[in-house]
This record gives structure tokens, sequence and C-alpha cells, in this order.
């Protein structure tokens, strides 16, 4: 049996799991409302699933706007987010505290209770905690986490020298954080894996050798009536693993890593592959595909350290999910071995480790091509403030080369664009910016159209209609005969890192300490 001491560390370390847990027992609950606030709900669950939770959070506060009594499950989402995600302990308490109140006698306001315990416990407010877990137990005495409620309340009455033997960290964490699982390929119907010399293939234990394979052999792995079968062969699993010998690469349909794959069963009966990598390795791949290679050396330097700042941020984040981080836009582009180029390796190697910090943890750091002259506050594009994410004036990004861009979109475009993603509008007939923050950057668009009119977020507005065309929210609209013409500045959501002003600045001079520092205030250099 497992000591209480482990227990407590369990449930301490894997609150995660549990948070998960209550995303599946709301998720076939409906999102109350309008078509639009369905699909608000449905974009906020896609976002989250992927681990774009400020994302998420700015569709569920659309939800909860849009619906007339707001919404209990984009509530609970959100105060998870900020209680488990952003660790922002107190914006969480603040929106289960709601759900107490709003919803008595229901699940939303058990699970309330016992998140809110499972905050005040991480804080170390013992005490508090204790009652909580007990005000679950009496309130909900055949609630579903009443056994844990039961446990984690006799913990938080142990005496403080006991308490603290029973969440210190495992002597295994520091091994565990060096590898990042990246998500590579999802829901496809099979995969095909060899390696360069060497290859094993075993079960998810790693215990039971299935197969070996030898350069150039390649085997085919598929999941078809609830078996995996390899190379033809079944065996009752749902896991695999693909393991090179040492030194040697790993080819997933026929692309080349480095590091370990784990072949799993998605819940759709497809296959998942994710790269198990050293996070220094993982980096190689990354920062030629985020910023040109050809760019200044302290440029790359801060682009390493921000894209290691972003994969800590993910794992420490994402321990309970299957996997940290996906190789796309989604999170950030990784490109395998056929990324590494010689100027990011050195960039890479000479920041080593070295991440950016809020209150100790790693941040959330954010990044885009060009902030146009002056970046974007969070709370504008996402409705989520983040201390370290507010606006600065960038003169660097202003004199870098396409920083002014002009466009022009058809009414007709913009409404397919709107149709494509969702949004049913009439015949066009203008739009206009609703709202802009204080940085310039368009907050809100309305669309005005033979149906009424549309107000849309302006950031919304730029990737539903195209991003390669609308570059960023920083323009002015007008219309111009059958459509709008865009007159804008900068490239991106405008948080965070310009990658074009770190590249100014390196031209200049700063070193990327300085490059780091100018565009993310108040965070520490580690």
């Amino acid at each position: 049996m497992p000591t209480e001491a482990v227990l407590c560390h369990y449930f301490l370390r894997h609150i995660f799991v549990i948070l998960f847990i209550f995303t599946c027992l709301f998720s076939s609950v409906p999102a109350s409302g309008s078509d639009n606030t369905a699909r608000k709900m449905s974009e906020a669950e896609t976002h989250f699933s992927r681990g774009e939770y400020l994302e998420a959070l700015s569709d569920y506060q659309e939800v909860i706007d849009q619906a007339n009594n707001g919404d209990p499950k984009a509530l609970m989402m959100s105060a998870t987010i900020y209680g488990t995600f952003l660790k922002d302990h107190e914006a969480a308490l603040k929106l289960y505290n709601q759900a107490r109140r709003r919803y008595p006698g229901s699940v939303y306001e058990a699970d309330a209770i016992f998140q809110t315990a499972m905050i005040e416990y991480e804080r170390a407010r013992y005490r508090e905690a204790s009652r909580l877990f007990g005000l679950y137990i009496e309130k909900f005495p055949t609630g579903s986490k009443r056994d844990v409620a039961s446990f984690m309340r006799d913990a938080g009455n142990s005496p403080p020298a006991e308490r603290r033997n029973k969440v210190a960290e495992p002597k295994t964490r520091q091994k565990r954080s060096e590898l990042i699982r990246v998500l590579i390929l999802e829901n496809t119907v099979d995969v095909r894996v060899s390696g360069s010399s060497s290859l094993e293939i075993r079960s998810p234990a790693g215990s039971n050798l299935l197969k070996t394979l030898r350069a150039p052999q390649e085997a085919r792995v598929r999941f078809e009536g609830g078996i995996l079968y390899v190379d033809g062969v079944a065996y009752p699993l749902t896991e695999l693993m693909a393991t090179p010998l040492k030194g040697d690469l790993l080819r997933v349909n026929g692309k080349w890593y480095r590091g370990d794959l784990k072949l799993s069963v998605t819940d759709k009966g497809l296959l998942r592959a994710v790269n198990l990598i050293d996070i220094e390795e993982y980096l190689n791949g990354v920062v030629p595909r985020e910023m040109p290679p050809s760019w200044p050396e302290e440029a790359l330097k801060a682009q390493a350290v921000v894209s290691r700042t972003f994969a800590r941020y993910q794992m420490d984040a994402n321990a309970a999910r299957e996997y940290d981080i996906s190789a796309t836009t989604a999170s950030q582009v990784y490109g395998g071995i056929t990324a590494e180029t010689d100027r990011t390796r050195r960039a890479i190697n000479a920041t080593r480790g070295r991440i950016l910090t809020f209150k100790g943890r790693p941040a959330l750091t954010y990044f885009h091509a060009n902030s146009g002259g002056m970046t974007e506050d969070a709370r504008y594009v996402w409705r989520v403030a983040i201390p370290y994410l507010q606006s600065v004036s960038d003169d660097y990004s202003a004199q870098a080369p396409g920083a002014v861009w002009s466009s022009f979109l058809s009414f007709d475009q913009i409404r397919d664009s709107m149709s494509r993603n969702g949004i049913q509008t009439g015949q066009i007939s203008d739009l206009e910016t609703a709202s802009r923050s204080p940085s310039g950057r368009a907050v809100r668009m309305k669309i005005t159209h033979s149906a009424g009119a549309t107000v849309v977020g302006g950031n919304e507005f730029r990737t539903m209609t195209d991003p390669a065309v609308i570059k960023s929210t920083l323009f002015k609209a007008e219309r111009n005969g059958q459509g709008i013409r865009f007159e804008g500045r900068g490239s991106g959501h405008g948080v965070g890192l310009s990658q074009w002003g770190a590249r100014m600045m390196a031209e200049g001079g700063s070193p990327y300490r300085e490059i780091l520092l100018h565009y993310y205030r108040g965070l520490d250099l580690n």
C-alpha cells in the first residue's frame, strides 16, 4: 500500500488529472444561448485542448458575456485555467466563489468548493483547506470526490513537519524536467517508423521487446478493431514505444527526429505520435523554424530563451496530458533534425538552460513577428491581464523593413470568411472599428449587413479573414467601393517579444538580455 506521504504528493502533483476529470464531466453540457455562443464554446474547448490557455479564456469570457445568466461551464473552465495553468490563484478563487453563489446545491458548487480547497492547500493554507474539504463532504456526502476530499482534509490537519515531508519533490523530478513530449502526429491511420541503424519497438513499460529493426527496415504501425498491429502482427496494447540505440536517429513517416517515440491510440480510434526528446535538442528543431538562422546572434539567443521558456511553461502546465506541446503554430513550430543549423545551435548552447521567470515560475512568453512600433497588452487580445505581457514602446520594430502594409478585402470576401467560421451575416455594407486599445489596435470590429450588425474581436477578425492579408490589428479601415481598404503596421498579435524588433536591437548592439527585458517587463532571467 502506498504511504500517506506518497498519496498526498500524488494528489498535489496530479491536480491536473482531477481537473481534466472535471472537464470531461461537463463536456456533454451544451452552452446556453445563441449559435454564436455555441460556436464560441466549441472554439474555447479547441483552444483548451491545444494548450492555448489565453485564447481559451478569451472565448469562455465571450460565452459568459453572451449568455443571459452566464454559463456555468464557461465560468468553471475559466477558473480552472486561471488556477491550474496561469497560477493566478486570486482570479481563480474569485470565479469559484461566483459559481458557489450562483449555483447553490449543484455539481458546480461542489466542484467550486473542492477546487477552492485544492488551491488553498497548494498555497500552504492548510487549516482553511481542511475546513473546505470538510465542507465539501458535509454538503455533498455522495459527491464524486468525497474520498479524495476526506483524505485531503486529514492531510491538512497533520503537523507542519509531516506536511513538509509529504509535499517534498521526488528525486526523479529533475530527470523528468529534461524531457519534453512533442506531439508530431495526431489522429492518423498508420505510422511508419525506422531508425538510422537499429530501432527497438517495445510495450509501454519498456520491458517487453516486440520487434527490432535494422536499417533500412521500416515498421508500419496501425490500430484496427481494438488491436495494435506492427507489420501485421497483432498486440493487445494501446501504446508502444520506439527507441533507437543510443546516438541513433528516429524516422517517423519519412521525417527524422532525435529522441524516442511514443505511439498511442486516441479517443477517435486513431494513432498519436509523440516525440520524447531532451528540451535542448528540441530547441534545435524550433529556433530555426521560428526565426531566420541568418539573423544576428543576439536575436537568435533571445529567441532561444523565449522558446525554451515557453516550452518549460507548457511542460509544467500539461503534466497530466498525453503531451506537453505540439509541433505546429498552435504551440511552436518544430521541424526535427532537418530544421537544425549551426548558427541556431550555437545560440541555443550559449543560453543553455536559461529561462525567463515570474515569481520563480517559467513565464508564458508569447512572441510575434513585428509590433509596428508598440507592443500590445495581452488583455486587449485575449481579455486576460498578464503582468509581464503589457504594452511597451517599440521604435525598433517600426524601423524594420516591411513594417508598413496595406491590403483590400471585398465585402464578399469578408462575408465568406465569416461564414467559414460559423458566423452568418446578410449582405455586408460596411465594416468599422468599434473600439481600440491604448496601443491603437482594433479590439472590436463592427460588421454592418442586411440582417443587422455583428461584432467580432479584432484579432478574431484578423485570423478569420487571412492573417497574411490583415497582418495585424494595428490598422485603419476605410470603405473603398465594395470593400474595405486597410492601412496597417506590424505583423501578428503584438504581444510579447517582437522578432523584428529583436533583430533591429541586436543590429544596434543590444545583447540578448537587454532585448528580452525590453519586451518582458518585470521578469527575471535565470
